[in-house]
């Protein structure tokens, strides 16, 4: 059975971009394949900038230095395991001829081996343990009980009965509350930028759920369920020696910032010559037509500049925007029920290198902390010239990006208001980092950028898998079946890796001429 003639993808992040290069590598002979992107430019929430900067030369008075910074407002680091879509970013890598421009950071980088939480009761950094030894010689507040609660854990009875919980309940619950305040929130606003209380540990950490299932415990299900599936090898092979490469990265990054991937996906859309992009053009709805005699009803779709017909949606849209949009007498359930986080993102160059405002590694998380203590709400500090670092980039500058908002904006009692202003989010985030680092007082930013994203990260909340599988069930059952796909991070995991994973697993599927939702993974969901 062939699959749809026409396809129109809404959204030109990397999820849309994905899908849109796929198929255009896939497409069959007269298949029209639209992209329809609202603002004016593709990459979604990647996006890498260059800035020019200029500071004074410390060892030559009155010379001055001048050079070229590469900002993430975004994203800026991908992990070359630990997810199903993994391998699938390095296979995408390899296919676009990008792996000269990959950045590996190996497990014996700094990057690699320390990453910090911040006490803010005495605004001190505590390094994450990477050893027994290390949990055993930290006198840190922030790591107590850490050990002990890591030995008992196997003996904890497992939980039976129940189909989902929070990530804060499960921590407290296998560990202790303390484990579960200290490192589980930070974790979570690290990677979620929401609240541990709200988060489902079964959708957003589904290794740590299936241990317990299968094995009884966290701990021995980590030392066991180490051993690589068939499916990992074969890809492993199929990548050859990247495959065998990436076993010793921790994380990598791309010359040029991850917009390198984006830009290049258009780019290969562009020279295939059968994707049509339409951007600034907001979608306004979509519903599907009735049948006309044998053939199939077409998918409407009205912008904000004109109607189109297809057969086919690939909707990249957060879940929220999609159920807007869809027709009244055509809607989905549960679109709307998982709530997004907005973050305040500050990207600051001071003109110092880096061993002389912080320790070398990635960064540090914030637990959750009350209004006295964090009053502007950070979540956490990423340093970035460190973490990743630019060989264009000037040398002797450091890269900072802080992270401010999440749940200190919405659930976190008392709310923390959103900076009205740019230049005021900018200001908290240097007054932070002068409490943490008061050498930095005296010290003058040469690059000061701040912007709030807006709803751009969706908190899974409990039962989330329960709500995808009834998703999937009713758009097979209704209207929608074989003419709506989902893809992106909405549904199967907000990473790099997953989005790429759902755009693939979707345009294979078309391929193969299969009715697809893009939610089958959740079909048998207990």
């Amino acid at each position: 059975m062939p699959g749809p003639r026409n396809i129109t993808i809404l959204g030109g992040g990397l999820s849309g971009l994905t899908a849109a290069y796929k198929l255009s590598r896939s497409s069959i002979s007269g298949q029209k394949i639209t992209l329809i992107e609202s603002t004016n430019r593709v990459g979604g929430w990647i996006n890498s900038t260059k800035h020019e900067v200029e500071f004074q030369n410390p060892d030559i008075k009155r010379e001055m230095i001048k050079g070229e910074v590469t900002i993430e407002s975004g994203p800026r680091s991908i992990r070359p395991r630990g997810s199903e879509g993994a391998k699938g970013m390095l296979r995408l890598l390899k296919e676009l001829n990008l792996t000269s421009s990959i950045l590996p950071i190996p497990f014996s980088h700094p990057a690699a081996k320390n990453r910090y939480l911040l006490n803010t009761s005495t605004s001190s950094l505590t390094a994450l343990p990477t050893s027994p030894l290390s949990i055993i010689s930290s006198n840190s507040p922030l790591l107590k009980g850490l050990l002990p609660s890591a030995l008992k854990e196997p003996f904890r009875p497992r939980l039976n009965g129940f189909t989902d919980e929070s990530v804060d309940s499960f921590f407290a619950r296998r560990f202790s509350p303390d484990i579960a305040q200290n490192l589980a929130s930070a974790m979570v606003h690290g990677i979620y930028a929401a609240s541990s209380k709200d988060l489902s540990v079964r959708s957003a950490f589904p290794s740590l759920w299936n241990a317990e299932k299968e094995y009884g415990s966290v701990v021995l299900g980590m030392l066991r369920g180490g051993t690589a599936s068939k499916k990992t090898k074969d890809e492993e092979d199929e990548l050859g020696e990247l495959g065998k490469e990436s076993k010793k990265w921790s994380l990598y990054g791309l010359k040029g910032g991850l917009s390198t991937l984006t830009n290049s996906l258009y780019e290969e859309i562009q020279r295939s010559g059968n994707v049509e992009i339409k951007s600034q053009e907001s979608v306004k709805s979509i519903s599907v037509q009735p049948q006309q005699g044998e053939q199939n009803g077409m998918v409407e779709i009205e912008t904000t500049k004109g109607k189109y017909t297809t057969d086919h949606i690939l909707s990249a849209l957060s879940s929220s925007t999609l159920s807007s949009i869809l027709a009244p007498n055509q809607s989905l359930p549960h679109l709307d029920v998982n709530p997004y986080t907005s973050v305040g993102v500050i990207n600051l160059v001071y003109p110092l290198p880096p061993s002389q405002i912080h320790p070398a590694g990635f960064g540090y998380l914030i637990p959750r902390s009350s209004g006295s203590l964090n009053p502007f709400g950070v979540l956490g500090v990423i340093f970035d010239s460190t973490a990743i670092p630019l060989s264009t980039d000037v040398k002797g500058v450091t890269k900072l990006t802080l992270m401010l908002g999440g749940p200190y904006w919405s659930t976190y009692d008392p709310k923390l208001t959103p900076p009205k202003t740019n230049e005021e989010l900018v200001n908290n985030a240097i007054q932070h980092l002068n409490g943490i680092f008061p050498h930095l007082e005296d010290v003058q930013p040469i690059l000061k950028l701040g912007k709030i994203h807006w709803n751009c990260i969706p908190t899974y909340t409990l039962n989330h898998g329960q709500r995808l599988r009834e998703l999937h069930e009713s758009i097979q059952s209704g209207g929608w079946n074989g003419k709506l796909s989902l893809i992106g991070n909405a549904y199967g995991g907000v990473g790099l890796n997953d989005c790429v994973y759902s755009s693939e697993s979707v345009v294979n599927a078309l391929g193969q001429g299969r009715s697809v939702t893009g939610l089958e993974r959740w079909e048998n969901w207990e």
